[in-house]
């Protein structure tokens, strides 16, 4: 889509309204000439707020004002990137963590004399799948090998699976596409993984391929599941399968078992007190004076870390008592090194919304930290730290926070995303239980990069107040936080 559909667009918005262009101008304080080259496509806007002007005084339906507002932003990033931009806050908006399912549904425990080494369409299919699910679970390794497409019926029997039945184990190998085209593709694959990610009991590798590309021959079978006593080989539409066992299931699990060890991991879960140091070590240079280490992330409630001491630490930690010492010591060190660098004039810059900020003055919790490693700060503590933190963006016009404005993005609660210079994308949401949390870090580099445009995402639909509304809001909920 380029340019002249948008300015198309606006010139018949505006001929087909009371409004000339002179009166147009002048009501919504556009400068005539600017709002002619919008028209004729000769220039296109920096931001959407003129155009709402604009939109305002045609009073335009709702409808009509949607239509012209995808328009622009289509246009300004491109359709294929837009597209892209909207998946990862869909992503965003719907992530959580895995619920509990059923027994009746995915425990069921299926009898036959005997089982047909065929499935002819997708019922027969299904119940081949949920056999050899349940004969994984009563063997000696309870583990699945798994090589299937993006979301499908089949994946999801067998994480719903998974979710039921935390002895029940996975190997998944999953193919990431390195061509532009396909990045629309690699954001759904991360979303189909979504319900499962943060579980233990999977374990999930990526290949570089095309294989997205492939043509859907139902008489070719690429894909796989795997068991101790079975091989389950699928064709390309999931319509049809093949049974086999013994010597050729022995083959066909260690051809998986080549290709899966030779993979990279795709991300990287969280669970413990040295998990969380091994994540800072890894992702900042504390070694280098002149590593950048921006920050910026994306919260329900605000990023606090810089804003710690140690007394704060040692007084808040619950986590094993022989870390305590190592943990205070590093953190300090970490928290010292980024206030070094905010000094220095590096970015540290971070999103949250203003019912996180209620949320944090209420329960004394933030995401960016796994709740059962820490005690709830207490009101007075909290309104200590959101003090420092005002102080500091007042001090460093490199440290800055904006408010999200929730109405064009849903960030949900305990959810926390970070990225550093070093290309580190950190996930931290709600766990199982309310006082818990599960954190991920993604390593696979092309979906990373991907996570890094929502900064673009949010400055094109306008989702955060600007700075000045954001200081002005912190004082005013420090002075009365209700």
């Amino acid at each position: 889509m380029d340019k002249v559909e948008f300015s198309v667009l606006l010139d018949y918005l505006i001929k087909n309204s009371s409004y000339s262009i002179k009166k147009l101008a002048e009501e919504t304080n556009i400068n005539r000439t600017v709002l002619q080259k919008y028209i004729s496509g000769d220039r296109f806007p920096s931001s959407y707020a003129n155009i709402e002007k604009i939109a305002d005084k045609l009073t335009l339906s709702k409808q009509q004002r949607e239509h012209l507002y995808n328009v622009y932003k289509i246009e300004k990033v491109g359709y294929h990137k837009y597209e892209c931009l909207k998946s990862i806050k869909q992503i965003i908006e719907n992530i959580s963590y895995p619920k509990d399912v059923s027994d009746y549904d995915f425990n069921i425990d299926y009898t036959f004399d005997s089982v047909s080494n065929f499935a002819t369409n997708k019922d027969e299919l299904v119940m081949i799948v949920r056999y050899l699910i349940n004969q994984a679970k009563q063997s000696k390794s309870h583990k699945i090998k798994v090589y299937l497409p993006k979301s499908n019926e089949i994946f999801k029997i067998i994480f719903d699976n998974l979710k039921s039945n935390s002895l029940l184990s996975m190997e998944l190998l999953i193919k990431i596409s390195t061509t532009d085209a396909n990045q629309l593709d690699n954001i759904k694959q991360f979303e189909n993984l979504l319900p499962i990610i943060f579980l233990d009991n999977c374990n999930i590798r990526y290949q570089y391929s095309d294989l997205s590309l492939m043509i859907e021959n139902p008489f070719s079978f690429p894909y796989l599941i795997s068991s101790d006593t079975y091989t389950l080989l699928i064709n390309t539409d999931l319509t049809s399968g093949i049974l086999l066992e013994k010597d050729i299931n022995d083959y066909l699990s260690k051809q998986f078992d080549n290709s899966f060890n030779k993979a990279d991991p795709f991300c990287r879960n969280i669970t413990s007190v040295v998990d969380i140091v091994n994540y800072y070590v890894q992702s900042y240079d504390f070694s280098n004076p002149n590593a950048v280490n921006d920050i910026r992330s994306f919260s329900f409630e605000p990023c606090i870390v810089p804003n710690l001491d140690r007394y704060i630490i040692q007084e808040k930690y619950t986590g094993p008592q022989e870390y305590l010492q190592f943990i205070a010591d590093f953190l300090l060190t970490y928290i010292n090194k980024q206030l070094t660098h905010i000094k220095e004039g590096k970015k540290f810059v971070f999103y949250f919304t203003k019912s996180g900020l209620k949320s944090f003055y209420k329960t004394g919790r933030v995401s960016e930290i796994p709740n059962q490693f820490y005690k709830p700060f207490s009101k007075n503590e909290v309104i200590l730290i959101l003090k420092r933190m005002l102080n500091l963006a007042k001090k460093y016009s490199n440290y800055q926070f904006y408010i999200v404005k929730e109405s064009k993005f849903n960030i949900p609660n305990k959810f926390s995303l970070v990225l550093n210079n070093k290309n580190d994308v950190l996930f931290s949401i709600g766990g199982k239980n309310d006082d818990t949390s599960v954190s991920i870090v993604l390593l696979e580099p092309i979906l990373k990069n991907e996570f890094y445009s929502l900064t673009e995402l949010i400055e094109l639909e306008e989702c955060y107040y600007d700075f000045e509304y954001s200081m002005q809001y912190l004082e005013n909920f420090i002075k009365n936080p209700g």
